[in-house]
Order: structure tokens, then C-alpha cells, then sequence
């Protein structure tokens, strides 16, 4: 294999991916998650908790490390994607950006219906003969060959949900069924894969041991396509690490199904309309019971009589100097009992230049910490609560 030529053509695909017009709209779309992520914070909590531009940077770089990982496996395999194919599964994605919802950017539903809209896409010829042509490469690609791209996609979301998708969670105040003021805990993310896909084009030539999925096709080249990852959960009955790594490991389970199933339609047609619906209903399913789950269980964010329950730390405040944890329930400050957030308030007046506090920690166990105060830290402490029978001041404790 010609070294150099496998150099030109990574180097002409990654120009690709910044030429593709998805590549922004994901940027731009992360961007109106953050802005609309804000507006909602600095509703319930008169402060934001985290920067806009947080709904972007922060999976940017597990997104590169996925897809860096999904491009040597991919490549490996030799899945070649024609262009008709990659502009179905970009319209596919714009479609479901329509929702405003991060969660239908899961590789189950983006994969899914571009395969079933591959098996179903009429067959006609129109006046432009590119547009004949992307037809013409809808109509012949080999389908086992995105199934398995599929597959492959919903192991890395769960990968992704695993190792990223608990970090910087977003609290946040809603109604419960019994008309309370209760708290609970936010993920969302759009990781944006930048994939190293196969095109039946360019200087690569096949060779005897590559590529493993046969192929029509003798000369190939590479392209960097967009492809999101979206992810969103709201925990209420227990800590987001927790509740996020159960979901990440069902998703990981139906990955590696789809992927099984996938590697049946290599040898049984048959399954590939199988792995599309197994994909979109299970999908749908872990979230429907995932849901279900948090509605039967006791909210943990919700008042106690034994003190304050925090649902939010404000990034390099006191409180995340002081170490204090999202679930950890504050008995006292500065040696004053409290019981409500205005309570709280008044005890650190006490002493404006210092704050100790008393903690239940999330083992149960009772500790203390303390730090000194000094002009212009940002919301004093910096400790979001729920707030108590509809009375509520203007800045977060």
C-alpha cells in the first residue's frame, strides 16, 4: 500500500469535514443547547452554572478520541460509504435537529432510519445527472456495510455516555406531581465525531489483505463526515454519576446487539430491516424505562427536615474549594442550624469573611469544612438549593 497516498487522501478528507456545512450546524446547534441550558439556570437560580460555549468544549475532546478509535475500526473493515449514502445520513440529521432535542441525535435513530430510507428510496431520475448519481449510489450500496456502521456508532455512544456523559450536569427546578418545588440533575450532550469514512474514489488501491467487507470498488479515498452523538438524561432519585453509568451500560448492551445482528446481514439479508427496528425501539425503550425509573423512585433533591439537600456547586466558588458534592446535605453554617435557604443565608451574615460548615456527606457520615470569604467571590459560596415554600432570593447562596 502507497503510504503517501493514504497521507494525501487523510489530508484531503479532513478539509472535507471543515468544508461540510453539518460540521456548523452541530457547532451552532451545541451552541443554542448551552443558551437555552443558561436561560433555564439563571431562571431557577438567578446565576448560570456553567458558560454556554461549556455545551460544546467540553465534548470536544472525548469526540476526537471516539473518532479516532471508530476511524481505525471502520477503515479496518474497509466500509465504504458513497456520497449519496453520507448526504442521506447528513438530511437525516438535519430532520431531527428540527426536534430542538439532543437525545434523537443518538446514533439509533440517525443510523436506523438512514437505513430503512436506503431500503425504501425510490428509484427516479431527475434533470441533474449528480443528483442521478447519489440515487444511483443509494440504490447500490452494500446495506450490511452501514449496518454494521450502526452497530458500531451506538457502541461509541455508549462509550462516550460512560466516560463523559456525567460531567458538568446541569441542575435544575421543576413541579412534582404533588405540586412541590423539587430539584434534579440535567445531561445533555452532542458529541461531534469527525469520521474517517471510505469513498469509492481517489488513490488507495485495494490490496490482497484488505479491506476484510468486500468491495466492488479499486481505487478508494478518505472523508471526515459529521456525525453527532446525542445524548440527554435527567436524574432526580439519585446522583448523576450513578444513575448515567446504568444508562450508558443498557445502551452499550443494545450497541452490541446491533452490532451481532449486523454481522448476521453480511451473510442474511434479511436482517438488515431487523437491525433498523431493533435499534430504534430498544433505544427508545431504555429511555422510556429510564423515565419510568425516576417517576417511581423518592426524589433525593427534594426538602428534608435535617437540613439542606445541594443541588448545584457553581464552578471555582468557595464551595468547590471546600469539596462540597451535589447530594451532601448541610446541617449547619458557621454553627448555626438550618433548615431553609434563607436560613442559610442569614447564618453566613454571621461572619461575611469566613464559612464553616457541617455536612452529611453522600456516605453518611458527618464532616466539616471551612474557607475564608473575600470581596468579590462569585455568589459567596456558591451552593445551589431548592428553593422553600415559593419563597426564593435573587442570587444563588
Amino acid at each position: 500500500m502507497d503510504f503517501y497516498a493514504v497521507g494525501i487522501e487523510l489530508l484531503k478528507g479532513i478539509g472535507l469535514f471543515f468544508l461540510h456545512p453539518l460540521t456548523y450546524i452541530l457547532i451552532l446547534f451545541s451552541l443554542f443547547l448551552g443558551y437555552k441550558r443558561v436561560q433555564r439556570e439563571r431562571k431557577d437560580f438567578h446565576t448560570r452554572v456553567y458558560d454556554i460555549i461549556d455545551d460544546w468544549l467540553s465534548p470536544l475532546f472525548p469526540s476526537f478520541i471516539a473518532a479516532l478509535v471508530l476511524m481505525l475500526v471502520v477503515v479496518g473493515l474497509g466500509i465504504v460509504i458513497p456520497l449519496g449514502v453520507m448526504l442521506l445520513f447528513a438530511a437525516v440529521h438535519l430532520l431531527l435537529l428540527l426536534t430542538g432535542q439532543a437525545r434523537w441525535l443518538s446514533p439509533a435513530y440517525t443510523g436506523s432510519l438512514t437505513l430503512l430510507f436506503a431500503l425504501i428510496f425510490p428509484n427516479f431520475k431527475t434533470g441533474s445527472a449528480l443528483i442521478n448519481q447519489w440515487i444511483s449510489e443509494i440504490h447500490s450500496v452494500h446495506l450490511p456495510s452501514i449496518a454494521v456502521l450502526v452497530g458500531l456508532l451506538m457502541i461509541t455512544e455508549a462509550v462516550l455516555i460512560l466516560s463523559n456523559g456525567a460531567n458538568h450536569t446541569s441542575p435544575k427546578l421543576f413541579t412534582s406531581k404533588r405540586g412541590k418545588t423539587v430539584g434534579g440533575h440535567e445531561a445533555q450532550r452532542v458529541w461531534i465525531l469527525p469520521v474517517f469514512l471510505l469513498i469509492p474514489s481517489g488513490t488507495i488501491s485495494i490490496v490482497e489483505f484488505w479491506p476484510i467487507i468486500p468491495t466492488d470498488y479499486s481505487q478508494l479515498g478518505f472523508m471526515a463526515v459529521p456525525f453527532a452523538v446525542g445524548f440527554k438524561q435527567v436524574v432526580c432519585s439519585t446522583l448523576p454519576k450513578e444513575a448515567i453509568f446504568k444508562y450508558g451500560r443498557l445502551v452499550l448492551l443494545v450497541g452490541v446487539t446491533v452490532l451481532g445482528l449486523s454481522t448476521l446481514s453480511m451473510f442474511y439479508p434479511i436482517f438488515i430491516p431487523i437491525v433498523a427496528v431493533t435499534a430504534l425501539l430498544t433505544r427508545e425503550l431504555i429511555s422510556i424505562i429510564q423515565k419510568l425509573r425516576e417517576d417511581n423512585k423518592t426524589n433525593i433533591y427534594a426538602q428534608q427536615q435535617n437540613g439542606l439537600v445541594i443541588l448545584g456547586v457553581i464552578p471555582q466558588s468557595p464551595a468547590e474549594k471546600m469539596e462540597v458534592k451535589v447530594g451532601e446535605v448541610v446541617t449547619k453554617v458557621n454553627g448555626i442550624r438550618v433548615e431553609t435557604a434563607q436560613q442559610c443565608y442569614e447564618a453566613l451574615q454571621q461572619n461575611s469573611a469566613f464559612c464553616k460548615l457541617e455536612i452529611i456527606n453522600l456516605s453518611g457520615e458527618l464532616r466539616f469544612t471551612q474557607t475564608s470569604l473575600y470581596d468579590g467571590e462569585h455568589h459567596q459560596v456558591g451552593m445551589l438549593f431548592v428553593k422553600q415554600d415559593n419563597s426564593y432570593y435573587e442570587e444563588a447562596i
